[in-house]
């Protein structure tokens, strides 16, 4: 007897078998891409942009006017 597959509901929603699955799938795609290291460029853009968010927010040590 062939696997019979199961349409989504009227609301859109999956099954919870079917989302787990699919849950699965994407950990198992993605575990991938964040075990790898983040390039030096991507990290020195993103020490660039928190030294210039530290810069434009009031320090904690000026008093508050």
């Amino acid at each position: 007897m062939p696997h019979e597959r199961k349409l989504p509901d009227a609301k859109g929603e999956l099954q919870q078998p079917v989302q787990a699955h699919l849950g699965e799938q994407l950990k198992r795609y993605f575990s991938s891409i964040v075990a790898e290291p983040v390039p030096d460029r991507f990290s020195s853009l993103l020490d660039e942009l928190e030294k210039k968010e530290r810069a434009a927010q009031p320090s904690a040590l000026e008093p508050k006017k």
